[in-house]
């Protein structure tokens, strides 16, 4: 049995940068995959049994998953069909009293870059609760709608700018909301802004590829597919 420790911000330990697994633990641990757990301790368990390092820094597909399905069995504990406490076992599946199956929730999200035709600028935002770096728009897709509709959606509340010619570029998980993030891209005409806006961003910029790659601004930070995708768009108009 392998059990990975998860601290209450979600930091993993590490030694010799590969996560630690324990063999035993009183808790509850939450089964991963075959063989892997997870279970939540303290911040002072992680400190002890190595460096804490936050999962979005190690990109392991195993550490993905059990910080999110372990996140997953704390905030869904009863049946919303009938009430009944839930039991987790292999790989995230939930059984209540009926035992009908409730698999693990993943919400999609959308996040991309929105290039300003034939001017080879990009447009980050600032979130208004997170006022230390430019990102990629972002936002969660709703019931109804494809990939394509949802960024062109969010970009168009968000920025007050409308995009087209969509397309998907990749995609990463995200654990600590139990996302899924899909990269997307897309174009817009719209320099200015076109629509009132939702009011989550705080600022609004256009940036080229010298003022990503000299560093003038903060943007997402590494591990993260804003970060990423950012610095290859910024590395294609280099070349």
């Amino acid at each position: 049995m392998h059990i990975l420790p998860i601290g209450p911000r979600d930091e993993i330990p590490v030694r010799d940068g590969r996560p630690v697994f324990l063999n035993d633990h009183p808790g509850n641990p939450v089964s991963v995959a075959p063989g892997f757990f997870a279970v939540r301790v303290t911040h002072a368990d992680v400190s002890r049994l190595g460096q804490a390092v936050a999962p979005r820094d190690l990109r392991d597909k195993l550490v993905d998953a059990s910080v999110s399905l372990l996140r997953n069995s704390e905030r869904v504990r009863f049946d919303p069909s009938d009430g009944s406490e839930l039991r987790y076992a292999d790989s995230g599946v939930a059984y209540g009293a009926s035992g009908r199956p409730l698999f693990p929730r993943l919400d999609p999200a959308v996040i991309g870059i929105v290039e300003l035709t034939g001017a080879e600028r990009i447009l980050l935002g600032m979130n208004a609760q997170r006022k230390n770096y430019f990102s990629l728009i972002a936002g969660y897709v709703s019931h109804g709608e494809n990939l394509e509709d949802a960024f062109a959606r969010e970009v168009l509340e968000e920025t007050g700018r409308r995009v087209g010619d969509i397309t998907y570029v990749a995609s990463q998980p995200w654990p600590v909301s139990g996302s899924l993030m899909v990269g997307m891209r897309g174009f817009t005409e719209d320099e200015d802004q076109q629509a009132e806006t939702d009011g989550e961003l705080a600022e609004m910029i256009w940036v080229g590829a010298r003022d990503i790659l000299e560093c003038r601004i903060p943007i997402a930070p590494p591990g993260s597919i804003a970060h990423d995708m950012i610095h290859k768009w910024a590395n294609e108009k280099q070349h």
